[in-house]
């Protein structure tokens, strides 16, 4: 299963939702879509930073293609020093998903691009009302949280495309501080033991980072 931006048909279908407000077409909307080049990352790849161990974890800052950086494989040693320094500087807020299961990679959508990558109307509801929540203290330090942790019973693990993936939001969810993010991102992704797994950085003002794959 991947989110994967809908063709002119979906975009009418969306022109025609956005008079209440709840769907917003970005600007990119309007460009082609690209077709999927080659993988970013390899199974046997070296870690990027200690060249000594197999990468396990490939960060792609640029969400593919949409902003600037370079991605970097980290083994699972390199892992949480990586994310770390990688989400610190951090703006806008986000919902994390925990990843699960085999899907192997962890995407970040926008809000305001989340129709076009077929996501239904009540889970863009759910999104923005999550949205709503931050702005409190971190679950487990007490500094500012800006992102909302949603354990994976939160949603279908089927993650089925076109229909809603939320099962469960009320206040089954935590706040989390960008370090504690990171950390709590970390330690699941060496928990879930995949050989390759493509994670992106939330970009934007607000959006959803959420499993994902073939």
């Amino acid at each position: 299963m991947v989110f994967r931006r809908g063709g002119d048909d979906r975009r009418e279908e969306i022109e025609d939702e956005d008079e209440d407000g709840l769907n917003i077409i970005s600007d990119e909307d309007d460009e082609a879509d690209e077709e999927e080049g080659a993988p970013l990352f390899e199974e046997g790849q070296r870690c990027d930073v200690c060249e000594r161990s197999e990468g396990r974890v490939g960060l792609d800052p640029t969400c593919r293609g949409a902003y600037d950086g370079d991605p970097i494989l980290y083994c699972f040693d390199c892992l949480g020093d990586g994310l770390r320094a990688a989400w610190r500087p951090l703006e806008g807020v986000a919902v994390i998903v925990e990843p699960f299961g085999e899907y192997t990679a962890h995407y970040y959508y926008r809000l305001d691009e989340m129709p076009a990558y077929q996501f239904v109307r009540e889970d863009i509801e759910g999104v923005s009302w999550l949205m709503l929540t931050i702005g409190g203290p971190c679950a487990r330090c007490g500094e500012q949280g800006h992102y909302v942790w949603l354990p994976p019973d939160a949603v279908d693990r089927r993650l089925p495309e076109g229909q809603a993936i939320f099962r469960d939001l009320g206040g089954n969810f935590e706040h989390l501080c960008p370090s504690h993010a990171a950390d709590a991102l970390a330690r699941t992704y060496r928990e879930l033991g995949l050989p390759l797994l493509t994670v992106e950085l939330p970009r934007g003002a607000m959006g959803i980072l959420v499993p994902t794959g073939d």
